[in-house]
């Protein structure tokens, strides 16, 4: 087997991912998300567990749509760097509301179905617009 992460492996991944946000399919996302996946904040703090993700998984949130913009990918053998904007669209008990952020997702190669799953991912702020 190729040792090297391809990047139309994690482009594929990263629309089943979305989809799987959006259309609420938890058994999908489960199968992208690495067992020993671990999420961090701006200032490189682990956390526990990402609270958009749990009000997600606990259908106390619903996300609507998410937009992706400026991705780019840095491949370094069995793993893909993607970092890019990411406006989310969410509905919740607060009506809908738009979030901007950076995410820096880090994806590796898996012996499981589907080939690659994300190890690790960093919320950063959205980037100041230039003017």
């Amino acid at each position: 087997m190729n040792a090297l992460l391809q990047s139309a492996h994690v482009e594929a991944a990263e629309a089943r991912l979305w989809d799987a946000l959006v259309q609420w399919q938890p058994r999908q996302l489960r199968a992208l998300l690495s067992p020993a996946l671990f999420l961090t904040d701006h200032a490189g703090h682990r956390q526990d567990a990402s609270p958009l993700l749990a009000g997600w998984n606990a259908r106390r949130i619903r996300i609507a749509a998410i937009e992706r913009q400026q991705t780019e990918q840095l491949a370094c053998g069995a793993m893909v760097l993607v970092t890019g904007e990411l406006r989310i669209h969410l509905d919740g008990e607060h009506g809908r509301r738009l979030h901007t952020l950076r995410l820096l997702r880090v994806w590796t190669r898996s012996s499981t179905a589907p080939g690659v799953q994300l190890l690790s991912m960093c919320v950063l702020p959205a980037s100041p617009p230039l003017h």
